[in-house]
């Protein structure tokens, strides 16, 4: 039996709390992003679509790395690599800190993604890498 404390309990921890950052900078973003980029109906259900389908891919990831599954963790890899470039081309390009979208929440959000994203990712390449030696 594993401990509470393995690096594969690290990893799928930190993974889940990308996915609440990731989740607080969808919710940020559709209230007042998307309106502004997307006005019709049927664009905001389309990305709502394509929205609700990675976040599931996300969720089926965390329960498969959950039961110790190597696929999973390299597919929860990318999830975090994608909220990590997902708040770095933001405070780069899009609205660098500070961001006055939302303000002061959108600011704590975006930075999340990098404060939460960072860590998921170290976790799964060092359980990973630990796995293969």
């Amino acid at each position: 039996m594993r401990s509470s404390a393995s690096p594969w309990n690290a990893a799928v921890i930190f993974s889940f709390a990308a996915l609440l950052s990731f989740l607080a900078r969808t919710f940020i973003d559709y209230g007042f992003v998307y309106k502004e980029l997307y006005p019709s109906t049927r664009a905001l259900a389309i990305l709502t679509v394509i929205t609700l389908s990675f976040i599931a891919g996300w969720i089926w990831a965390l329960l498969a790395a959950s039961h110790n599954s190597r696929r999973a963790m390299y597919a929860l890899l990318i999830y975090g690599a994608i909220v990590v470039l997902h708040g770095a081309v933001t405070l780069v390009s899009l609205c660098p800190s500070p961001c006055r979208t939302a303000w002061p929440i959108g600011e704590v959000v975006i930075w999340s993604n990098l404060v939460v994203g960072v860590p998921a990712i170290v976790a799964i390449v060092l359980r990973l890498a630990r796995k293969a030696a």
